[in-house]
């Protein structure tokens, strides 16, 4: 009774404290107001790297929509990108917040009118403007753009935010606007379970089970009860539908119960943009890189710093508890109760357990005979468990990284070649690579896997890191070291999708290659020779068009001039395309016109003709 006391204390002054920027405003909505609107995405909605932090409001694949002041105030930011958020307004009003409106197709004119002046005069398409206070007021209701499909929007529609005057994103829909219906309870389709002590197990086995929800009159349950063992960790798959749309938006609220004792709440009521990162630890990263949903945590994993816990477990001990209950609430109140029966008997299970895979500090794997690990000589390991032929194995590797394992009579290589904790900054030097860590890159310890292999079919060298499935926290430095010789001038890392490059640059020193990155996956070097394409479109006194490509490296920067004077060119990424803007639309281009466009290897492509 006393932690339900203390949480409901705890929320009350919470909530108190964001109602007192809001109370005083009654905020419309900013996109066809007091008509039925449908969402794409909500607040706190887990995305790949970040809980998304407004609504998108969804325009029927239109662009050209007015957009409208929420509250009175004025335009404090005005931002231009080809990616990000696009074409961005940020209002402040009266009582220190912000509304933010991203993807516009258009400013109000004379919001437009100064951000092209300010764009010539920075000969800069993207741009970060801040305007006086007093510069652009507005009142609630006025027009202030157009909604688009600017910058990394990957389809029309309007991104929308409330921020609280520490620049926190809040829950939009908490302000219970009226033009979002939302009378459906979330959706909780999975439950997963993983060990996370030598000794747990789930349904008699270590590992990361999944388990299938039914939903009846009194809200989900498994289809069985679950036995379970020893210091688990407990995670949930579910959303939130709306009213007249099958997106499957975010949950705002969840709470874990054990036999009536709250062990886990999560409230998703405001972010702070430093701590985004952190939702990687908040759902199950390596679980979703090997083809699993996003998983909500509940219970904190480590490194995690997210600010949205109020009650927090790192695991909960089971050994003779009765029912876990899962409550999830949308932003509506509408609720869901999940219920799971667990068993004091044993229940067996044979898991789906195809190749060695680490959980944890441990590393499971099975074998028809005697299972051994590798260390400097071959370690035999009992087995935890059997099921009809099968013995599985545990093997804890904070005890050792084994160089290789024993399953079914052969070796198997695990290519671990370190175990690097967290919160220390490290230089790991192998004679491939050199790997720099800051303090903050790991959330949590990196068992670290590496191999070298040469593509003689592709002459190429791939350096591989294998721990796609660890998340990290922040920018970390690889040194390549090569045995190719290449054109250093021309040559950059790539890391490597199946046939795909991404371009990650580099900087070379001493016949070495460093670079900054926050995934260890699998990296090339590559030589782009090729200079960008330039494809005319159009081009006369009042208009000028280009495709622009590069097919490899990718577009690092484009200049047009005409007489050596600067020509503002809008860039549409997703449609490689450019076309001008004039600063004054009663001079016609005339005289001789130039497009330098150059990719991120320094290759560059010219462009002339005479207008």
């Amino acid at each position: 009774m006393m932690k339900y006391i203390s949480i409901t204390v705890f929320l009350l002054f919470y909530l108190q404290g964001f109602a007192q920027d809001f109370e005083a405003i009654d905020y419309q909505f900013p996109i066809k107001p007091g008509q039925q609107n449908y969402l794409a995405g909500t607040v706190g909605e887990i995305r790949s790297s970040h809980f998304h932090t407004g609504i998108d409001v969804k325009t029927g694949g239109r662009t050209g929509l007015p957009i409208y002041a929420v509250a009175d105030g004025h335009i404090a930011r005005i931002k231009v990108s080809a990616s990000g958020y696009g074409y961005a307004l940020y209002m402040k009003h009266p009582n220190g917040t912000f509304s933010v409106y991203a993807h516009l197709e258009a400013f109000d004119s004379r919001i437009a009118a100064w951000a092209l002046k300010e764009q010539y005069r920075k000969e800069s398409f993207e741009v970060d403007l801040f305007p006086e206070a007093g510069q652009f007021p507005f009142k609630k209701g006025d027009i202030i753009g157009y909604s688009g499909n600017t910058g990394s929007s990957s389809g029309p529609h309007l991104h929308f935010e409330i921020r609280d005057a520490n620049h926190r994103p809040i829950d939009v829909l908490s302000l219970g606007f009226k033009e979002i219906r939302d009378n459906i309870p979330p959706v909780v389709q999975k439950v997963a379970f993983v060990t996370m002590g030598k000794d747990a197990r789930v349904n008699g086995f270590f590992g990361r089970y999944e388990f299938d929800l039914i939903k009846t009159k009194n809200g989900y349950q498994t289809k069985e009860p679950i036995n379970l063992v020893g210091k688990i960790g407990v995670e949930i798959y579910s959303y939130d539908p709306m009213d007249g749309i099958p997106n499957r938006n975010g949950i705002v609220k969840t709470t874990f119960q054990l036999d009536g004792d709250t062990l886990f709440h999560e409230y998703k009521e405001a972010f702070s943009f430093g701590k985004q990162r952190n939702v990687l630890v908040h759902y199950n990263y390596p679980a979703y890189k090997k083809g699993s949903r996003r998983f909500n945590k509940l219970y904190l994993a480590d490194g995690n710093e997210h600010n949205i816990y109020n009650v927090v477990n790192r695991g909960v001990d089971f050994v003779d508890q009765e029912e876990i209950l899962i409550n999830t609430e949308d932003s509506y109140k509408n609720t869901s109760t999940t219920r799971i029966l667990l068993s004091d008997e044993e229940i067996r299970i044979t898991p789906k357990l195809y190749r060695p895979e680490q959980i944890g500090n441990y590393l499971h794997f099975k074998s028809k005979q005697q299972g051994s690990v590798l260390l400097d000589e071959w370690v035999p390991l009992k087995p935890y468990a059997e099921s009809g032929e099968e013995h599985y194995y545990i093997w804890d590797l904070r005890d050792g990284t084994p160089k290789s394992l024993f399953i079914d009579g052969e070796t198997v290589k695990t290519d671990l070649v370190g175990l690097l904790p967290s919160n220390q900054e490290i230089s790991y030097v192998q004679k491939e690579f050199t790997l720099n860590l800051k303090r903050r890159s790991l959330f949590d310890t990196l068992y670290l896997a590496f191999e070298k292999e040469f593509d003689s079919l592709e002459n190429r060298e791939l350096f591989h890191f294998k721990n796609q499935t660890q998340p990290i926290r922040s920018n970390m430095e690889i040194v390549l070291n090569p045995e190719k010789g290449y054109n250093q001038e021309k040559a950059m890392v790539y890391s490597v999708f199946g046939k795909r490059y991404n371009f990650m640059g580099g900087e070379w020193e001493n016949g070495q290659i460093k670079f900054s990155t926050r995934d260890l996956v699998t990296y090339t070097i590559l030589e782009d020779t090729i200079p960008p394409s330039i494809e005319l479109k159009m081009a006369n006194a009042d208009y000028l068009k280009f495709r622009i490509d590069d097919e490899l490296s990718g577009i690092k920067s484009f200049k047009a001039t005409i007489n050596g004077e600067f020509v503002l060119m809008h860039y549409e990424p997703k449609r490689k395309l450019i076309w001008s803007q004039k600063l004054n639309e009663n001079i016609p281009f005339k005289g001789k016109f130039m497009l330098e466009v150059i990719d991120n290897s320094n290759n560059g492509t010219i462009y002339t003709k005479e207008l």
